[in-house]
């Protein structure tokens, strides 16, 4: 964990350690009663006094900033709210509840919506962008609580390339505001390269998996070559077996040999009377027929309990392939986080962009 010192500027030490007191309580709470791995809580902030301007619940509420006191009543946030994402819909209500008071802050905000006003083709690109955006935070949040599932991984890699698409479109333009250029260089600039993380979820996982990782078929073929092997015996067992056949056939001479199976002797090979003097004596003769001998040998015993071991053996090895790439990605929770942290921003300017299109508002001086 760290913190933000910076947030705790003008506040005692007395403040500082009840603050921490608190922090320590919820963290020790939150162990207890949801689950210990809690890696995605990577910082923490100070809300203060000289940053926002501070409002208790009954303003909130009596303003209807997020909530009507009346059945269908109109809010503030129903009012400006066209935000695309998870993300952006929660920063959105963050903003409301806790207004800036930092003219410099304000006007930065107040750029970037001109800027989206002014550049409607550029601003049309962000929102498709975004709208192939998952939520990433609560993605983010499963990856330690080991609670997310291949799709959602899938999802997540596909929000990290948008990311980064969307940080590529920036940076090809140079703003004509100087000032404008700095801002947007400052945020943009933020965003992290994840290319490594995304190169890893494209290579080990198919690229529409099942939901739950037992179901298998989740991670790619070429990552594992016993996963590999496993898979051409549970689900080419027919072409497998035709293939054993082809290949005893070849070194005996035996032009009639055929596999089959039964519940009693499992696979058998199958040779005519006519041409059981070329059996070799490496075959277990199993059983007698009226025109033909059944035998096994040590390599249709081994298939067979490989075959019937299979496909639990491939839900083992996929989920512990599957278990190595979460293990990757809680590497890199804090990037995945701060991205998530500026697509949400930028998903709230483009909203003011839209409503101030909308209703035709001007940026006040």
């Amino acid at each position: 964990r760290h913190f933000d010192t910076q947030s705790l500027k003008g506040y005692g030490i007395e403040d500082w350690e009840s603050a921490t007191i608190a922090l320590g309580a919820a963290l020790h709470y939150l162990k207890d009663t949801e689950h210990p791995n809690l890696q995605h809580l990577i910082s923490v902030q100070r809300i203060t006094n000289n940053a926002f301007l501070w409002m208790d619940k009954f303003t909130i509420r009596n303003l209807e900033l997020i909530h009507s006191n009346t059945e269908n009543g109109n809010t503030l946030l129903n009012a400006i709210d066209q935000t695309i994402s998870p993300m952006g819909a929660r920063m959105l209500k963050r903003w409301i509840i806790f207004p800036l008071t930092d003219s410099f802050a304000i006007k930065e905000r107040q750029q970037w919506v001109q800027y989206f006003v002014d550049d409607t083709e550029h601003a049309d690109t962000i929102r498709k962008a975004l709208k192939q955006i998952g939520d990433i935070e609560r993605l983010v949040a499963k990856v330690p609580l080991r609670k997310i599932n291949p799709r959602e991984v899938i999802q997540l890699g596909k929000s990290l390339y948008q990311a980064a698409a969307i940080q590529a479109s920036f940076l090809s333009i140079a703003p004509k505001d100087i000032v404008f250029a700095k801002t947007m260089e400052t945020l943009i600039g933020g965003i992290q390269s994840l290319d490594t993380i995304q190169n890893h979820i494209v290579k080990y996982i198919q690229e529409e998996p099942p939901i739950l990782i037992n179901k298998g078929n989740v991670i790619q073929a070429g990552i594992d070559e016993e996963l590999d092997r496993l898979r051409k015996i549970a689900f080419s067992g027919k072409e497998y077996l035709v293939q054993i056949q082809q290949e005893e056939s070849q070194k005996t001479g035996i032009p009639s040999l055929k596999i089959a199976y039964n519940n009693v002797f499992g696979y058998y090979l199958e040779v005519t009377n006519t041409h059981k003097d070329k059996v070799p004596e490496t075959w277990i003769r199993k059983q007698t027929l009226a025109n033909a001998e059944r035998y096994i040998t040590p390599e249709l015993k081994s298939y067979e309990e490989q075959i019937l071991g299979a496909e639990e053996k491939i839900i083992a090895i996929e989920q512990r392939l599957y278990d190595q790439l979460v293990e990757k990605l809680q590497t890199v929770l804090g990037a995945m986080q701060q991205n998530a942290q500026i697509l949400a921003q930028l998903d709230c300017l483009l909203s003011f962009a839209n409503t101030a299109i909308q209703y035709q508002y001007c940026r006040p001086e």
